[in-house]
């Protein structure tokens, strides 16, 4: 039996793989989806027919230019 690490401290990234490890925790996917909606309370949804393609170029600028930070 493992034990579940504390989803406070942990990051985006760990919680995220440890979701995906442990499908049936309920407990850690409404807490890494509860972080997430913190993280981006606001997000554009896209509709199939829509071309998003603008909208990702302007995003992957944005995460460069923070990682360049």
């Amino acid at each position: 039996m493992s034990v579940k690490p504390d989803f406070a401290i942990i990051t985006t990234q760990q919680l995220r793989a440890y979701v995906l490890e442990h499908r049936d925790d309920e407990e850690a996917l409404q807490t890494y989806l509860d972080r997430r909606h913190s993280e981006n309370p606001n997000p554009r949804v896209y509709k199939a027919e829509d071309d998003a393609s603008e909208a990702i170029a302007e995003y992957l600028k944005s995460k460069r230019q923070q990682e360049a930070s």
